[in-house]
């Protein structure tokens, strides 16, 4: 078959509906990525021959994306700061919005060897991105789930950053202190969790959702800690969701920590959180 049948069968296979908004982009998306070339090449050459073995692959793709499997975890990586991160149903997979984590972190003042904690690592794209893009910084990664610290290390290694691993709930298991602490906890709250997209609540692991009854449980728990874990001028970016800084307000008070800078979105909607321990 050629690349514009195998298109074609792409759009028929995949309807739009809710987390799958253009069938078109994402057949086109995931046959460039079986062929392992660029979308441009695939809208270049409508009349060129898919072998059979990638064509093969293609449909087993499709058929998967159609039944409401996340195209990322159907081709086991996704992009984050311009690097692949191998993804699997055991770590979230990476959003947009996280990079405004890195984004809020890379203009903060720091020393030439910043210790940096990542609580709630998943697939390790904020540790393993700060450990690339600070060098010389020394960097601590933690989750709660052993199989997304699995990841999260082979994505370290694959990327070669220097990241060190200590499996835990939080950070309540570490000693020390730390320049940067940052952290994508879960933050979607009991009554939002039921109105997730199909993909998402069927294949992405909800520990990595779940942020109890109003979203932000580990979040306040995390803040509380904050005051232990960070050295004196140190600063702790977390996300968090649309809305959820009026929340967070009083246990943000009660730490002493003080708010210098909030990551907005590109809907102007806070989604990161700074502080700073004086």
């Amino acid at each position: 078959m050629t690349v514009a049948e195998l298109l074609a069968l792409g759009a028929t296979t995949l309807e739009t509906r809710e987390g799958l908004p253009n069938p078109h982009r994402e057949a086109r998306w995931l046959l460039a990525r079986a062929l392992g070339c660029a979308e441009a090449w695939v809208l270049a050459h409508p009349e060129e021959r898919v072998p059979g073995a990638a064509a093969d692959v293609y449909r087993g793709w499709l058929a998967r994306r159609a039944s409401g499997e996340p195209a990322h975890y159907i081709v086991g990586s996704c992009p984050f700061w311009g690097r692949q991160f191998t993804v699997t149903p055991a770590v979230l997979i990476p959003r947009p919005e996280t990079e405004l984590v890195v984004e809020c972190a890379l203009t903060l003042p720091r020393g030439e060897r910043p210790r940096i904690l990542d609580v709630g690592t998943g697939s390790g794209c904020l540790a393993v991105t700060l450990a690339l893009e600070i060098p010389g910084s020394r960097v601590l990664a933690t989750d709660l789930s052993l199989a997304a610290v699995d990841v999260a290390r082979a994505n370290a290694c694959r990327l070669r950053a220097g990241v060190r691993f200590a499996a835990g709930d939080l950070a309540t298991h570490l000693g020390g202190t730390f320049d940067v602490v940052v952290a994508n906890l879960p933050y979607v709250s009991n009554a939002d969790i039921v109105g997730l997209p199909v993909e998402i609540l069927r294949y992405e692991p909800h520990l990595a959702l779940a942020g109890g009854e109003d979203g932000t449980d580990l979040l306040e728990l995390l803040l509380a800690d904050l005051p232990r874990l960070l050295a004196t001028g140190g600063h702790a970016l977390l996300e968090m969701g649309p809305w959820q800084r009026a929340r967070l307000g009083d246990v943000t008070t009660a730490t002493g920590l003080l708010e210098v800078q909030r990551g907005l979105d590109h809907a102007g909607i806070e989604r990161v959180l700074v502080l700073r321990k004086e």
